[in-house]
């Protein structure tokens, strides 16, 4: 059975889409497929009583029409940084078996390409991130009609686990690995605080 767990942190995603998801309002891609790159990097976290502080995991993830239809194609990277009790904590978190709103989400996938520990960059402040020869992207806010502060989305399909929404636009974003290569640079980006527990 799985331990008692929760963690929160930052989120940020890549996708795609042209800037102003449809996902996020139940709708199809505006490609008509999702391309996506979600990292999560944990501000505060615990396992049962393996802390999970200043970790980051990374998804990425390829769905062949509306997300909410399921069938995707996932590759998931945590942090290489992580002792052998927190890669317990989250290949038990990621991959569904720890429940929450996580493993719900999870159900989502129909192909696992499997889990790689490497290193992952990520500056919060600056909204980027890194994992050397694989993935990097970073994003500027989409401001809205203030021209002051990024266009927001709450109470979206994601909420509670995810807070309101900030919307952007990738300046960089890139992926290669296994079977898939994204090149989404001027595509939809957002970023949002996360606070996910389980079982």
């Amino acid at each position: 059975m799985a331990e008692k767990w929760s963690m929160k942190g930052d989120w940020l995603n890549s996708c795609n889409c042209d800037s102003g998801c449809p996902c996020l309002f139940w709708s199809d891609p505006t490609q008509g497929h999702c391309d996506a790159i979600d990292v999560f990097h944990i501000n505060e976290g615990e396992y049962g009583t393996t802390k999970l502080n200043g970790l980051n995991i990374v998804m990425a993830s390829k769905a062949p029409g509306n997300m909410w239809k399921g069938n995707w194609t996932v590759a998931t990277y945590f942090d290489k940084n992580s002792d052998a009790k927190q890669k317990e904590a989250l290949e038990a978190i990621f991959s569904g078996k720890a429940g929450g709103a996580i493993g719900e989400l999870l159900k989502l996938i129909g192909t696992n390409l499997g889990t790689k520990w490497t290193e992952i960059k990520v500056d919060v402040k600056n909204r980027s991130a890194e994992i050397p020869g694989i993935m990097n992207f970073r994003m500027e806010p989409n401001l809205g009609g203030d021209q002051k502060n990024a266009i927001s989305i709450s109470n979206h399909p994601m909420s509670p686990g995810l807070g309101t929404v900030f919307m952007a636009k990738a300046t960089a974003s890139a992926y290669k690995d296994h079977a898939f290569k994204f090149e989404n640079t001027g595509k939809d980006a957002n970023w949002a605080t996360f606070h996910f527990s389980g079982p």
